[in-house]
């Protein structure tokens, strides 16, 4: 993974819509204990935590309410899995580095192992962006929670995933009531059916407010040409659109699709899954788009928005 240095650029505060300061660490793992300590404050809600070799962790606090700090440490010896909510074959993903990385975080507020306590020193969900290296072959992403004091991972708390072509880096996205241990994790398919993006094309170009009308196609077996088969539904597709900041940042701005969340309906007529996606009040740039699900392995394609007049009439 690269080392660049961090800093909150005027691009992240536009794409998460909300003004706030950001403080970094990093640690090298060969100089011995992987771990770093960021403070937060009511005017400083954003800490990146570098770790080389062993991922990026970005955790975002909506709001704060008081000051404390929060120390991740790398942890190669991965807890547990639930079996009723990680199906057998889950594995954590394994880095360039040669392991596994959970991550564990401890503090100096009331929490279990001294982590903040929700509405006491922060209120509503808290955002975590994990970035690593990997040579692994992703299959059904899933980001593993063990909530509380659990040693065992009991929750999926996945929002988002991109895999951005310029970086090479698998980023995933989740949001959390609590802070715990969390890892990267990588979920069998059920099935490996025919994935076919029928829109948008690769490099297309929307100006900022156009609906973007994404849409794919899956079949049991063959090419996607001239396919025989019935086209399948897929109940467990979901969407996420990503982009890279100057400093290398993986971000998943917010989106519109509050009717819909991130998952794919189902044309019968036209044999399509599809997502009608707002770009309402993205900032122009270059977006990755990233289809993911229990079928297939994670799809991407990368498009292009231009400023345009925002006619989009999504609510904020």
């Amino acid at each position: 993974m690269r080392k660049p240095m961090f800093a909150l650029l005027a691009l992240a505060i536009s794409l998460f819509g909300t003004q706030c300061w950001a403080s970094t660490c990093s640690n090298d793992s060969a100089e011995g204990v992987a771990s770093c300590t960021n403070t937060f404050s009511p005017t400083d809600n954003t800490g990146t935590y570098e770790f080389f070799g062993n991922g990026r962790l970005v955790v975002q606090f909506d709001t704060v309410l008081t000051t404390f700090t929060l120390t991740v440490t790398v942890n190669h010896t991965i807890g547990a899995l639930d079996p009723s909510v990680f199906p057998e074959g889950t594995a954590c993903v394994f880095y360039l580095s040669g392991s596994c990385s959970q991550y564990d975080f401890t503090g100096n507020a009331g929490g279990p192992n001294g982590v903040p306590v929700k509405n006491k020193d922060y209120r509503r969900l808290i955002t975590l962006t994990l970035s690593y290296l990997t040579s692994q072959t992703a299959h059904n992403p899933a980001f593993g929670h063990a909530p509380g004091e659990s040693t065992t991972f009991t929750e999926d708390i996945l929002t988002s995933y991109s895999v951005i072509p310029a970086t090479s880096d698998p980023t995933m996205g989740g949001k959390t009531p609590g802070l715990s241990s969390v890892v990267a994790l990588d979920e069998p398919l059920e099935s490996s059916d025919t994935f076919c993006l029928k829109s948008p094309q690769e490099n297309q170009t929307f100006t900022v407010g156009q609906q973007i009308e994404v849409e794919f196609q899956l079949f049991a077996s063959g090419p996607c040409l001239n396919n025989s088969g019935p086209p399948l539904r897929d109940k467990t597709a979901r969407l996420s659109v990503s982009t890279v900041d100057s400093s290398g940042n993986v971000i998943f701005p917010r989106l519109r699709n509050k009717e819909q969340g991130n998952k794919f309906h189902f044309d019968r007529k036209e044999g399509v899954n599809e997502f009608d996606l707002s770009t309402h009040k993205l900032v122009p740039g270059r977006y990755t788009i990233t289809i993911f699900g229990s079928n297939f392995s994670p799809q991407s394609v990368d498009i292009n928005l231009i400023a345009g007049t925002d006619t989009d009439d999504d609510p904020d």
